[in-house]
């Protein structure tokens, strides 16, 4: 059995070699996009040899080349297991942006605590 391992040297980063990997993720408007949200907490499953950084983009940010609205690090660990990490943030849609340099990252899973704005719970 012989297996094939490749090793991503650039994606998209404008250089010819990068050690760490960037992924944007779609813009997500959480069934409601027109609706403003406070988004409250992400719990990210992963594992990582290094520190995952990520970064939430809303409505425009990302598009027109503004900051990112929340930046959060997650540390290295190393088996899968969930991290939360709190952030206050206003907005109807999202881009979430994430770079890590470790060669074993694994995310299972991101999940966004949100609240609508003007709804009773």
């Amino acid at each position: 059995m012989s297996i094939l391992v490749i090793k991503v040297k650039e994606i998209n980063t404008g250089s010819a070699d990068s050690s760490a990997a960037t992924v944007q993720t779609k813009r997500f408007d959480f069934n409601s996009p027109d609706v403003q949200k406070r988004f409250t907490k992400i719990t990210v499953v992963y594992k990582a040899s290094s520190a995952l950084t990520f970064k939430f983009y809303l409505d425009t940010n990302f598009i027109s080349g503004g900051s990112a609205d929340a930046t959060l690090t997650f540390p290295s660990q190393s088996y899968i297991g969930a991290v939360s990490k709190k952030f206050s943030a206003v907005g109807k849609t999202g881009i979430i942006q994430f770079t890590c340099s470790a060669s074993d990252l694994e995310i299972d899973s991101i999940d966004i605590d949100y609240s609508l704005l003007g709804s009773n719970p």
